[in-house]
């Protein structure tokens, strides 16, 4: 069986990812809140995900099918009230690049 290895700048992005927060909890003006990162399955096969460049920061109770808030509870009526992922995953993109713009004295 074949494991994809992530690379250095792909854990580093993934990092600054889950650093923004819970994007929903950010545009729901509930502040930042801790997050993972939610892989969006929008033109993806079975059992395959989105490239890690594509993903989400998303917390527990609006990522997981386990809280009635989560995508994978109800994805189509979760993106109609959050935005589509490639909505968000546009956001985030633009997010990362301001993080990374203004962080002073970041090691590479």
């Amino acid at each position: 069986m074949w494991v994809a290895v992530m690379t250095k700048d792909e854990k580093r992005y993934l990092n600054d990812v889950a650093s923004l927060g819970c994007v929903a909890c950010r545009n729901l003006g509930l502040g930042p809140t801790p997050a993972q990162v939610h892989h969006p399955r929008d033109k993806q096969g079975m059992g395959q995900r989105a490239d890690h460049a594509d993903g989400i920061p998303l917390c527990p109770r609006h990522h997981l099918a386990t809280y009635p808030t989560g995508f994978h509870a109800a994805p189509r009526i979760w993106q109609l009230e959050h935005g589509t992922e490639a909505e968000l995953v546009e956001q985030t993109r633009r997010e990362v690049a301001e993080l990374r713009a203004n962080t002073i004295g970041r090691a590479s």
